[in-house]
């Protein structure tokens, strides 16, 4: 499956229903070697630790093309817009 593919199929699969949204700043990965697991989360100094938001599932095949799409969209934004500055957290 092309990364077009996937577009195609889920704007025409979502184009007459309302889908949730979901804002992460936390996100913990699991796997097994027939899935791959991403549940993101919110972490906040309102509470403690992360909140888990959303849990996601994939094939490891879907996971490889996942991640090559967000790799080629990350590279356009920065074309776009410059780089994104990503501010490392000393742990204490």
């Amino acid at each position: 499956m092309k990364n077009s593919d996937i577009h195609a199929q889920i704007k025409t699969s979502t184009d007459s229903q309302s889908i949730p949204e979901v804002y992460t700043n936390a996100v913990l990965t699991n796997m097994t070697p027939y899935e791959f697991e991403i549940t993101l989360g919110l972490g906040s100094s309102n509470y403690e630790g992360v909140r888990p938001v959303v849990n996601v599932r994939m094939s490891p095949q879907f996971a490889k093309e996942f991640s090559n799409l967000l790799h080629q969209n990350v590279k356009l934004f920065e074309e776009r817009f410059g780089e994104i500055k990503v501010v490392k957290q000393e742990n204490n």
